[in-house]
């Protein structure tokens, strides 16, 4: 697959990790597989990557962890 962005690269297939919200709640799912251009870093979805984020944003499918993390809003952080 050629890079949407019109770099001269094939884009490469990578397993990432990201996250998405479902009812303003973060989801992570890891191992998730997308394009990656190496040259630029566009990157784009395949379906199946995007059925599988479709599943479980839908409650389709059981989560294997709970992933709990630190919040930090600008708004509050003091520079020094």
């Amino acid at each position: 697959m050629q890079c949407p962005s019109g770099c001269p690269c094939s884009m490469e297939e990578r397993k990432v990790e990201r996250m998405f919200h479902r009812n303003s709640e973060p989801v992570v799912i890891s191992d998730l597989v997308m394009y990656v251009c190496p040259e630029c870093g566009q990157e784009s979805m395949p379906l199946s990557s995007a059925r599988i984020v479709e599943n479980i944003l839908n409650g389709k499918a059981k989560p294997s962890g709970k992933f709990v993390a630190e919040l930090y809003e600008v708004s509050s952080v003091i520079l020094n």
